[in-house]
């Protein structure tokens, strides 16, 4: 008897690409593997394509090489609907990072800084930092701001602060 392979490899392909499909907040961590997927990106000087959705910052400072960013945040799903988050609190500025998710963007007034994670679907604020001033760092399991780090947590936000 002959097994044919490519019925195995399409079970195979297909439970892989389900597993790639859920989203991130959903799926709980195996043990000692990082639970969030945060990468950093650059923004361009106007729109930008970031997985399945367009993300506009609004005018930089510069036309071909910003630094810094105006706002409002306007994001423009395949099928043209779009949501827009106007952050009120300065400008943007970098680093940004995002998991497909969400995005996770840093904005600097009055000498202060504040990160916020936002949920790309919706344009809903998640989750918002007190004001700093300092470097932000992001990396699987902890947001650093300035002195201060916090935990992130099943989903993916920071919970808890760190001593």
């Amino acid at each position: 008897m002959r097994i044919s392979r490519l019925p195995i490899l399409v079970l195979c392909l297909s439970v892989l690409c389900l597993a790639t499909a859920w989203p991130a907040g959903a799926r709980a961590p195996a043990e000692g593997v990082p639970a969030c997927n945060y990468q950093p990106f650059e923004p361009g000087p106007s729109r930008m394509r970031m997985g399945w959705v367009t993300l506009d910052l609004g005018p930089g400072d510069n036309p071909k090489t910003p630094e810094t960013w105006r706002g409002p945040i306007i994001m423009t799903r395949p099928d043209r609907s779009y949501c827009i988050t106007d952050l009120h609190t300065g400008v943007l500025q970098r680093p940004f990072f995002t998991d497909g998710q969400n995005f996770v963007m840093t904005t600097y007034a009055d000498e202060q800084q504040t990160v916020f994670f936002i949920e790309a679907a919706s344009c809903r604020v998640l989750w918002k930092s007190p004001a700093f001033s300092g470097d932000v760092a992001l990396t699987a399991t902890v947001l650093h701001t300035g002195r201060k780090a916090w935990k992130l947590g099943p989903r993916c936000l920071p919970e808890t602060d760190l001593p």
